[in-house]
């Protein structure tokens, strides 16, 4: 087993990292360690990679890793590839927001705890364990419904730093 101790960076924002994943990719040295947004948050886990490489992680409290980190790059190239789950992203309907429509949505999403991204559109999104949740948002949501539009998508999802909470 293979003991990783620290993050050597990133293939999204180091270039020369960039460039050693593109070339292990095309040589065949490349392994990813796909993992959960909470295995994530994890400072110890055992796991292994697509290629059966057996890893422990063993990082300093705070510690976290993202999409694209880079853990180990002497025989192979390992990278954290973060697993797409499924999120709702709400939409306000065109010249319809207002602050109140904004409390609501945030009481609603708030009070199911979950962590929210607020994203470059100006919508919000957050994390759903199941399709049946648009529904129950929906209801949720009634009073603002028809300013709102939900879609449920699945994607890497990054909660914004001072959003990440506990969920339920």
């Amino acid at each position: 087993m293979l003991i990783i101790k620290k993050i050597l960076g990133n293939i999204y924002s180091d270039i020369s990292l960039n460039k050693k994943f593109e070339e292990s990719k095309i040589s065949g040295n490349l392994q990813k360690l796909f993992l959960s947004r909470s295995e994530m948050e994890k400072i110890h886990l055992r796991k292994e990679t697509d290629g059966g490489l057996e890893i422990g992680l063993t990082f300093e409290t705070g510690t976290k890793l993202h999409h694209g980190d880079v853990l180990n790059d002497e025989t192979s190239l390992i990278v954290i590839n973060q697993i797409p789950e499924k999120i709702i992203k709400v939409r306000f309907k065109s010249d319809t927001f207002s602050s109140n429509l904004a409390v609501i949505v945030g009481h609603v999403i708030g009070n199911r705890h979950r962590p929210i991204s607020l994203n470059d559109d100006s919508s919000v999104s957050f994390p759903i364990h199941d399709d049946s949740e648009i529904d129950l948002f929906q209801k949720l949501f009634q009073d603002a419904n028809q300013y709102l539009i939900l879609n449920i998508e699945e994607t890497i999802f990054v909660p914004n730093d001072s959003m990440n909470v506990h969920e339920h």
